[in-house]
Order: C-alpha cells, then structure tokens, then sequence
C-alpha cells in the first residue's frame, strides 16, 4: 500500500508493480526508499544505526557493483535496517504526541 504524496495516475496498477517489488528484500528496501521521497537521511541513518558511511549504505540500497562485486545487506544488516525504521517510527510517534499534548500557548 502506497503511503506517499505524489498522485499515482493509476493506482491499480502501481499496486499491482509494487507488490511484485516488495517480495524480495532488495526490491522492497529500494521502493521504501523510494516511497519515503527523501524523507529519511541516509547518511544519517547509516552513520547512526549502521556506524557506516553514506556511500557504503547508498551502495547496498542500491545494489551497486564495485570492484566487480554486488553490494548487497546481508541478512542480519536488513533486520537491521528494519528494526532502524521501526526505531524512528517510534521516536516519531512520541514526539507527535508530545506535540498533540503539549498547550498551545
């Protein structure tokens, strides 16, 4: 299920699309990252939950070759990676909610 901003002219069949991208790992971290339009920071996201570079997390998101090898997550790195979103997923709730209850003036 889409949750972005941008208008999709059909969603039918972006749904159809996606589905079939987000059964492997690789394809599914791509369209989080593509759905999510920027509003994660990598770098930042590698720096703090990977203690990695932004080339070597951009490298792996996108499954570049370099050196004639595939970068790739491991299996481990993509729980990892999920257990991030799910980290700032939570941060973000506390902090809407903190808003939500905070007096407005």
């Amino acid at each position: 299920m889409y949750l972005g901003k941008r208008e999709i002219l059909n969603p039918d069949e972006y749904e159809d699309r996606r589905k079939k991208c987000i059964e492997y790992k690789p394809d599914a971290t791509a369209t989080a990252f593509s759905e999510l339009e920027d509003i994660i920071n990598k770098s930042q996201l590698a720096k703090q939950y990977f203690g990695k570079s932004q080339s070597w997390f951009s490298q792996r998101v996108n499954g570049c070759t370099v050196l004639n090898k595939s970068m790739a997550f491991k299996e481990e790195e993509y729980h990892q990676l999920a257990e991030a979103f799910r980290d700032i997923a939570r941060r973000l709730q506390a902090h809407a909610d903190e808003i939500d209850a905070a007096k407005f003036e």
